[in-house]
């Protein structure tokens, strides 16, 4: 038996400097107690714990970190010589990468999104052939028709904005690359297939001579549309608001835009499907692969190692378990209830996908994992986590294993967003298990957004009147409850959507069936409530309509009553003016009479 990893045998220095360690705190807190206690009472006072209870949980560790270094260091015993003549199909992956990518209204962004379907199209199809295409406003052979798929995940990976120097997206430009690259590579006459991954912001517009020419040479394009119809923000670093804004200043708002991509799967008998995750696009380009020309390589003679890590890794993963079951403290253990459960499960299925792998790991960094969660330190069980995710000969594997867990552990301090990235890495595991966990989990947070986005009781069902005295505030506050309710839709769609891929991915998943359902009731309670907003708004705003006919009602009385009023003080006016004039006349008669009586006087 030989080792691949040799090197990885000199990790074992480490169990022995860990029992060292053990031994020397052991001896060194041992009698601390004695200069507390009077000796005669020692007897009385003093019940030290079992030795075993100390002795053992080391002993077990180290057994374990010993096991899991040569587990780890991969022995195999010969190799198996396999010939084989490699039959597959040809498949192109068109990757947009415009600056609406950079998007977030897809987990993490519209391009992490794209990645993450690309990679789970190449393990959906292993044996197959696979290209990569990017593009935006011009589009490039990033990488030719290859069967290393290690190579395309790498390279992949690296992808980012900027890759393409000409802005915009051009899908035609793509069309007639995938058209040269399968003329020139296969035969022309081959039936191929080219996967688009955009989100259909076409600043060209295909046009129908391209998608005759696709259809033509029995080209099959797959469309898969990423982001949201109501759109988002795009993000710019080099800006100060952090978001990019167009030649007038205003910000951009980047939608899901499917025709042109519709167009393209319809005209060349493909599929359109609009991108959550990666299962649904499987299923469709699985589909879809049946169809394609199947082409025989050259025959190939492949060395495959014979692994017996498992001899190691079982009674590494025996230790651990044994490690925690002996030193736990069962009564502490009982009053800590569900958090105490939870930690274990985090650190059991945390051992099991490191010890299930093939790579190198830091066996001392993963017990200083396993020491945090056990003492609820779980902020600094995320930064170790993150310290042996930055380690670049890590395993995939591994890698998956740790992202599912640092998930579960930003989930669990209320860090959704955090917690879906980790999700989301996690689903490229190929276990069937994790990826149905990782499934769960995303449409757990999507379940609270959406709940959190609208909040209603059973009481505000019933009578979903708000409490403002204002019919007008009234209405403003049904209008802005009704606005929230289409985003808590799309929630409850994506979480309903997770909770099928956790099902596809494990018929057995229980939970996402109940939480399923769960949400689908929740869907109808949302729209009996946006129901009876909206009777509620027409009853305020007739009620409004009402108080408004009333008040012009009595705004017209009140102006007759005015008018009314004033002419009555005219007439008031005038018959003084005339009174005033009569005795004005009077009064100059009775003058004009005196001095005629002094004349004849």
């Amino acid at each position: 038996m030989t080792f691949l990893y040799p090197y990885v045998l000199y990790a074992l220095i480490l169990p022995a400097l860990l029992a060292a360690a053990a031994w020397w705190l052991w001896r060194r807190r041992s009698r601390k107690w004695e200069v507390l206690v009077s000796p005669e009472y020692r007897q009385e006072l003093v019940h030290a714990p079992a030795t075993w209870h100390r002795v053992l949980p080391v002993i077990f560790a180290v057994l374990a970190s010993i096991f899991a270094i040569l587990s780890v260091a991969r022995p195999v015993d010969g190799y198996t010589e396999v010939r084989e003549i490699p039959k597959s199909r040809n498949i192109l992956i068109a990757i947009d990468c415009s600056r609406s990518m950079l998007s977030k209204d897809a987990s993490p962004t519209r391009l992490g999104r794209a990645k993450t379907a690309a990679y789970d199209l190449l393990d959906a199809l292993p044996g197959d052939n696979f290209g990569i295409i990017i593009f935006s406003g011009d589009a490039v052979l990033l990488m030719p028709l290859t069967h290393d798929h290690n190579a395309l995940k790498e390279t992949i990976e690296q992808l980012q904005f900027g890759w393409v120097s000409q802005g915009g997206t051009n899908l035609e430009n793509v069309v007639r690359l995938a058209l040269q690259t399968f003329k020139r590579d296969k035969e022309a006459d081959a039936r191929n297939a080219l996967v688009i991954l955009s989100d259909g912001e076409d600043t060209v517009n295909i046009t129908y001579k391209t998608a005759e020419a696709a259809r033509q040479h029995e080209l099959i394009i797959v469309t898969a549309g990423i982001g949201t119809t109501i759109g988002t923000t795009i993000p710019d670093e080099q800006s100060p608001s952090g978001l990019y804004r167009d030649r007038r200043g205003q910000h951009v708002v980047s939608k899901l835009n499917p025709e042109s991509l519709q167009y393209l799967a319809r005209q060349t008998d493909g599929q359109y499907v609009q991108l959550s995750d990666g299962a649904a696009l499987n299923r469709f380009v699985k589909d879809i692969a049946d169809r394609l020309d199947v082409t025989e390589g050259r025959e190939e003679v492949r060395r495959v190692p014979n692994d017996r890590y498992v001899i190691f890794a079982v009674p590494a993963l025996i230790c651990l378990i044994l490690t925690l079951l002996a030193g736990t403290r069962w009564r502490s253990f009982r009053r800590s209830g569900r958090r105490g459960m939870a930690a274990l499960g985090a650190m059991l299925l945390l051992s099991a996908g490191l010890l299930g792998t093939e790579a190198r790991a830091d066996t001392s960094a993963l017990d200083n994992v396993t020491d945090l969660l056990r003492t609820g330190k779980t902020e600094e069980a995320v930064n170790a986590i993150d310290g042996m995710l930055s380690a670049p000969d890590l395993a995939e594997e591994t890698r998956q294993a740790l992202e599912f867990a640092k998930g579960w552990l930003e989930r669990k301090e209320g860090n959704a967003k955090e917690a879906a990235e980790a999700f989301s890495r996690a689903l490229l595991s190929p276990k069937a298990s994790l990826q149905a966990d990782s499934h769960f989990n995303l449409g757990n947070l999507e379940a609270a957004q959406a709940r959190k986005t609208m909040t209603f009781s059973g009481s505000e069902e019933e009578q979903p009147k708000p409490q403002s005295s204002s019919i007008d505030d009234q209405i403003r506050e049904i209008d802005a409850r009704l606005a929230k309710i289409p985003v808590a839709k799309e929630h409850v769609k994506e979480a309903v959507k997770r909770f099928d891929d956790a099902i596809n991915a494990y018929r057995s998943h229980e939970g996402a069936a109940a939480n399923r359902e769960d949400m689908l009731r929740y869907d109808k309670a949302l729209d009996e409530y946006r129901k009876q907003l909206e009777e509620l708004k027409k009853k305020l705003e007739e009620e409004k309509k009402k108080q408004q006919e009333q008040q012009d009602q009595q705004n017209k009385d009140q102006q007759n009553k005015d008018q009314q009023n004033k002419d009555q003080q005219n007439k008031d006016q005038q018959n003084k003016d005339q009174q005033n004039k009569d005795q004005q006349n009077k009064d100059q008669q009775n003058k004009d009479q005196q001095n005629k009586d002094q004349q004849n006087k």
